[in-house]
């Protein structure tokens, strides 16, 4: 121990100092591995949980704070889709729908010449039934009739007119009308491609759910 201590004495202090130096560095670094470093990763990865936390409570203090206006959101949107639904007759209603439309050449005072249902076209929850329809009158009959139309309490939406073979009757220009009245009618379930209903006996296809809205002449 005596010869140890006596050759760290002849070393010369500035080597002494630089030992000591490295010694401490050694400490330093060690220290740091072994201790710090797992220390700051394990800090690193609680601070990203407690900022990934605190973006879900802000999150959900302002879906807290909106949930009464959501509510009454859904509730509107509730009322809306019922509301939407009445416009849409069930099966049992069709034909008396059907005839109501007829009924109202009549009562226009124009003469029916063609009126075809076709096959119906279910798209999700409901199913357009399109009318081919051929009237004949003069041309502020044909005019009454579409307003009449468009005042049905269901929808009803006239597409593809045509007037065509004028001609004089009782000094009265008589025109033919030729358009596709079609009117819709709630579906139960969803129907797919392979579905077949119609107001005829005949195949539905299906398409794309979109709600159905009033339109008028086009």
């Amino acid at each position: 121990m005596d010869e140890l201590v006596a050759k760290i004495t002849k070393v010369p202090l500035a080597q002494r100092v630089l030992i000591v130096v490295a010694v401490v560095i050694a400490l330093i670094v060690v220290n740091y591995v072994v201790f710090v470093s797992p220390k700051q990763e394990e800090i690193e990865k609680y601070n990203k949980q407690i900022a990934t936390l605190d973006g879900q409570l802000v999150t959900k203090r302002a879906i807290a704070r909106n949930l009464s206006r959501y509510r009454v959101e859904v509730e509107r949107l509730k009322q809306r889709l019922n509301e939407a639904l009445t416009l849409l007759p069930n099966d049992a209603e069709i034909p008396e729908l059907l005839q109501k439309i007829a009924a109202l050449v009549e009562q226009s005072d124009c003469d029916m010449a063609i009126f075809e249902p076709q096959s119906e076209q279910v798209q999700g929850f409901y199913a357009r039934i399109p009318v081919k329809m051929s009237i004949a009158g003069n041309y502020h009959s044909i005019a009454v009739f579409f307003d009449k139309v468009s005042k049905l309490a269901r929808i009803v939406n006239v597409n593809d007119i045509s007037l065509a073979k004028p001609k004089l009757e009782n000094k009265k220009v008589v025109l033919e009308a030729n358009f596709v009245a079609t009117t819709f009618k709630f579906v139960d379930r969803p129907a797919n491609a392979n579905t077949t209903a119609g107001t005829a006996g005949t195949a539905g296809t299906a398409g794309a759910a979109k709600a159905p809205t009033a339109g008028g002449q086009k």
